[in-house]
């Protein structure tokens, strides 16, 4: 019986990890393709990242920057922008040279593909 609660108690230690490892967005991302997800429009807009080791990212979209703190929680990467409310994307897939993730941006599901530079 012991055993069982042991095994039972580790099972449910593995399933609070977070399925992505934080370390892997560590650097500086440029996007390779934006898409709305119902129409299929392509956007060329810029949007460059910048991830550091102490959960400080910044943000490029050329006319403007954007600062702040993230962290990964679950399968959702969460922003606080200096000064602002808290926003998270949905993360679709995370490798060491490829970042996808899902965004809802005005009310229309966005894919946005990063790769690492």
């Amino acid at each position: 019986m012991k055993n069982i609660a042991c095994c039972l108690f580790f099972c449910f230690l593995i399933s609070c990890a977070n399925p992505y490892d934080a370390t892997l967005l560590l650097g500086k991302w440029k996007t390779d393709s934006w898409i709305e997800n119902d129409s299929g429009k392509k956007f060329n807009n810029k949007m460059d990242f910048n991830f550091s080791d102490a959960e400080h990212y910044e943000i490029d979209y050329g006319s403007e920057k954007e600062k702040g703190k993230y962290w990964i929680s679950n399968d959702f990467l969460h922003t606080i922008e200096e000064g602002k409310a808290e926003k998270k994307v949905k993360i679709i897939s995370m490798s060491k040279d490829t970042f996808v993730f899902e965004m809802n941006r005005t009310g229309t599901l966005e894919t946005v593909t990063l790769l690492k530079q």
